[in-house]
């Protein structure tokens, strides 16, 4: 028996609950969140392992991601899960059957991408209610060719589509379908205003605008019949797109239409940021909580018995929130997206009142870019198994009692502890410093990076909560490794700051970007040295305070390894406090009160006071060298091994770690 203390400070979150005639153990809902770990569309191992590792982690009800009802035209990606054709329907049945082993019940998310579908996915022009290309939306950072507008008969086709598919995810056995009408898909564009031009039934007025999904529900009623679960994801407030007026009508009529629950979306047709946006790791939290209670409300009024739940969150994670909300009557149901994305157990931990070992989502968005970018699957910076191989969560234990030894706290070295640890290892951790986290101090010390920060506090909860043995403010040795006779070494010791071959380079007012982030004081007019993104974020951080900052960058582009959103939303900052750039330019020389630059228009000297360097980092590799032939099992990962993404060194510590014999 566990400890169900969450149980009781959070009733309103483990009170059971009803959609339609499915029973659902608690109000938690996974919500969609795309995986693209299905090559041809077929349900593999990898999917039933990621789904059922959160069935397992005490989710309610999981909603799938989304699934194509008409491929090659509907498709998003090549690796998109499909249910157009009964031939998918084993690989649905297994994955039903894992989920449901563990206690959950589940809903088969299906759509057709519409104009968001690209050509070169497909093969074909993208199709859409309206001859209307799809705008840049940073965000998600796509935008697509003008569409064909589909006629009547093509509508009606489609719609039959989604009808056959839920009919697949019943025999399948699914508890129910979604109807993903959000984002940049095909119900959503039916429900535009801008996406739905139409003159004819479909399109011209809010009600003509929601008979596709009238229409769709009626024919999956049809082939289900009344017992089989049928709800929404909806866009219910898009500004002028899509108005809260337009909203309150199109949840009204979902309401009196029949669909059992609706998940209360918004979104933005916002094509780039400016200097009053955030970035996906900073903002507010649980979004959607008082947009769903007012729709919820209105529904009350004007659908007066309808059966409909509210499904309600927007970076939803804290059970305090969430039980407030659902004793408010703000939503029937919470749900939850990457937060359950990077933290499987989720709820299984605020049901043991122990939220505060829940990995944090950190909003880097590295789950959708990877997907819209390349297809590949999903991954995630603080879940290192996250679409990688099978996404096999499981570890098989040590054999015998084994020593480890891990040496630096950063991501790769905390991830390899724990991974140890659970495997059955004795682990000794050094960390010089007095708390984990390694680079990632850098990275939550620039501006806007309220959710990395979260990293740290977790990290301690971790170790202490895995008796990892922790050493503190220890420099580790060689000698002082070798002492604990260990069975294996992991080094993670992270980089070495640069030492750059410019002459000036060791002149006083020439600092580290770290440095200057963890708060050392410079001038008032910085040349900063190299515009990747801590070059970037490093200017962001100065300019807030009022410098003059000119970055020197010998690639034509900006923080180019950032990922889409958030750079597009550093790169409006950096525009609006009137950031000065030298690009494909490099520093051939640092005087005591200015640089030389050199670049294809020949050279020039910039004025400073300050010269901060942000290129060149090195790895760390001094206590592996010193280390080999020594121990039998030795290992060098993470930045000390090759500098890269939180990702990538949240993959090495674990990998390394689970392989260890």
């Amino acid at each position: 028996m566990g400890n169900y203390s969450g149980e009781k400070k959070y009733p309103e979150i483990f009170s059971a609950g009803k959609i339609g005639n499915v029973e659902i153990k608690n109000r938690a809902i996974m919500s969609s969140m795309g995986c693209s770990a299905s090559p041809g569309g077929y349900v593999n191992q990898a999917v039933i392992n990621h789904y059922a590792e959160r069935a397992k982690g005490g989710v309610g009800l999981i909603l799938t991601e989304v699934t194509c009802v008409d491929a090659p035209q509907g498709l998003n990606s090549l690796n998109m899960l499909r249910v157009d054709h009964d031939h998918f329907i084993p690989g649905l049945t297994r994955l039903a059957k894992a989920i449901h082993g563990h206690g959950a019940k589940v809903m088969l998310q299906i759509s057709h991408t519409g104009r968001g579908a690209k050509r070169k996915v497909t093969g074909l022009q993208p199709v859409g209610p309206s001859p209307v290309a799809m705008e840049m939306m940073y965000m998600i950072g796509v935008e697509n060719e003008e569409p064909r507008a589909l006629t009547v008969p093509e509508i009606q086709g489609i719609e039959d589509k989604y009808a056959e598919a839920a009919l697949r995810a019943k025999t399948a056995g699914f508890d129910g379908v979604e109807i993903h009408s959000t984002g940049y898909y095909l119900g959503a564009q039916f429900l535009s205003r801008s996406a739905n031009i139409r003159e004819d039934e479909y399109g011209g007025s809010p009600e003509n605008r929601i008979l596709f999904h009238k229409n769709v529900f009626s024919k999956i009623r049809a082939l289900c019949g009344e017992d089989f679960a049928v709800c929404i994801k909806a866009t219910l407030f898009q500004g002028e797109d899509i108005t809260f007026e337009d909203g309150a009508y199109y949840a009204v009529r979902f309401a009196q239409i029949g669909y059992a629950g609706i998940e209360v979306m918004a979104g933005s047709t916002k094509a780039y940021p400016d200097k009053d946006d955030l970035p996906n790791t900073t903002g507010p939290e649980n979004q959607m909580f008082e947009m769903s209670a007012a729709f919820k409300g209105i529904i009350a009024q004007q659908a007066p018995g309808a059966a409909v739940q509210i499904f309600s969150g927007g970076r939803a994670h804290e059970p305090g929130a969430m039980n407030e909300a659902l004793k408010q009557g703000k939503c029937d149901f919470v749900f939850l997206g990457k937060a359950i994305f990077v933290e499987p157990h989720l709820v299984n931990l605020i049901r043991e009142d122990r939220y505060d070992e829940a990995r944090p989502c950190i909003g880097c968005w590295l789950c959708m870019t990877v997907q819209l970018d390349s297809g590949d699957p999903g991954r995630c910076s603080g879940n290192a198994v996250q679409g990688r191989g099978d996404q096999r969560f499981d570890l098989d234990p040590m054999e015998g009692k084994k020593k480890v030894v891990v040496v630096g706290a950063g991501i790769a070295g905390v991830e390899a502890a724990v991974v140890a640890k659970k495997r059955g290892a004795e682990v000794v951790l050094f960390e010089e410093r007095d708390e984990p986290g390694g680079q990632i101090r850098f990275a939550c010390a620039a501006p806007h990076k309220d959710y990395i920060a979260r990293y740290i506090p977790c990290f301690k909860r971790l170790l202490e909560a895995g008796r990892v043995d922790v050493r503190y403010r220890t420099r580790a040795t060689a000698e002082m490794v070798l002492a604990e006779k260990p069975d294996a070494v992991i080094c993670a010791t992270g980089v070495l700051p640069a030492k750059l071959s410019i002459p000036g380079f060791d002149k006083p007012h020439v600092v580290n970007a770290k440095e200057v982030l963890e708060g050392k004081a410079v001038g008032t007019n910085a040349v900063i040295v190299g515009g990747g993104v801590i070059g970037c974020e490093t200017a962001e951080f100065l300019l807030s305070r009022g410098k003059d900052v000119t970055v020197v960058e010998m690639l034509p582009t900006l923080a180019a390894r950032m990922l889409f959103g958030n750079r597009c939303v550093l790169m409006a900052h950096l525009e609006a406090y009137g950031l000065k750039k030298e690009m494909e330019s490099v520093v051939t020389e640092i005087k005591d009160r200015s640089v030389v630059v050199k670049n294809a228009d020949g050279i020039k000297e910039i004025p400073c006071d300050s010269v901060i360097i942000s290129v060149g980092d090195r790895p760390n590799r001094l206590l592996y060298e010193a280390l080999k032939g020594k121990v039998s099992q030795l290992f060098c990962i993470g930045d000390s091994n090759t500098p890269d993404s939180f990702a990538e060194s949240a993959a090495a510590g674990h990998y390394t770690a689970a392989e260890l014999i």
